[in-house]
């Protein structure tokens, strides 16, 4: 469990209500949940090793090493730790800066945005410096508001029948049932299915499984496992096909993304 001799966030934000930014550091071991909650204040999620995965409403988004959460103030969420998990979360006071989005935006970590949410980190910790904190705030809701949005988001199934196949798959991403196997298991005809994933994701069954595999895969590169082996548990044949699929999705291999993992977290 999370150690409680720490002030929780919302307790840091009640403390300093006129402080225009606040930042904490938070250690979830794999499999915690942070139950649903909100902040008063705007809130970026920034993991520096793991894997975690935050819901909010239909929506679960995926949070990997590479990449940032932006949650506007308000906004109910829950995250998971998918796996070891270390992330800074900065708080920004709505009286300083405003946003108009109503919807959590997953973000590219650019060198540029890295570099500027470090530097905002740093100045939370040093309280002298409010108007130098207040600059970078202001250029930090611009980069929010202009950075790339990455797609790697699991919607959840509003369907119960599709959602017993992504709990099942989520478990057991290796599974290779056909949709007609999955029909048969949970009471639904192919047909039916198939016009339920196209309604739902857009997308046809296989795909939408490839998707759901690639990131399952992430919280498993996160250990100290071979590609080879990554790959047989989330269900390919081979790692030739897994690394082509992961780059095809992610722009980059498993093995880079393992590699920037341990880059940042050696600078942190």
């Amino acid at each position: 469990m999370l150690s409680r001799q720490m002030p929780s966030a919302n307790e840091m934000m009640a403390a300093n209500p006129h402080f225009p930014a606040l930042v904490k550091t938070i250690e979830m071991p794999k499999g915690y949940i942070d139950a649903m909650h909100h902040h008063c204040w705007h809130q970026v999620i920034f993991p520096i090793k793991g894997l975690l995965q935050t819901q909010s409403g239909s929506c679960q988004y995926l949070v990997p090493h590479t990449s940032a959460l932006f949650v506007p103030a308000g906004i109910p969420h829950e995250s998971v730790a998918l796996s070891n998990t270390r992330f800074i979360g900065i708080y920004i006071n709505p009286l300083y800066c405003h946003y108009d989005e109503q919807q959590l935006r997953t973000l590219s970590l650019s060198v540029f945005f890295k570099e500027l949410l470090q530097e905002v980190r740093r100045k939370c910790q040093q309280p002298e410096n409010k108007e130098q904190l207040l600059h970078l705030l202001a250029v930090l809701q611009d980069q929010i508001q202009q950075e790339e949005v990455i797609s790697f988001q699991l919607l959840l199934p509003q369907d119960k029948r599709l959602k017993q196949i992504f709990d099942k798959l989520s478990q057991t991403p290796d599974l290779d049932w056909s949709l007609k196997q999955w029909g048969e298991h949970i009471g639904a005809s192919e047909r039916t299915l198939s016009r339920l994933f196209a309604k739902e994701f857009k997308t046809s069954f296989s795909l939408w499984r490839q998707q759901l595999r690639l990131i399952l895969s992430l919280s498993l590169l996160s250990e100290d496992l071979s590609v080879q082996l990554i790959a047989d548990r989330v269900g390919y044949q081979n790692d030739s096909s897994y690394i082509k699929a992961f780059k095809a999705y992610f722009k980059v291999t498993p093995q880079q993304f393992r590699m920037q993992r341990n880059h940042q977290y050696q600078e942190i």
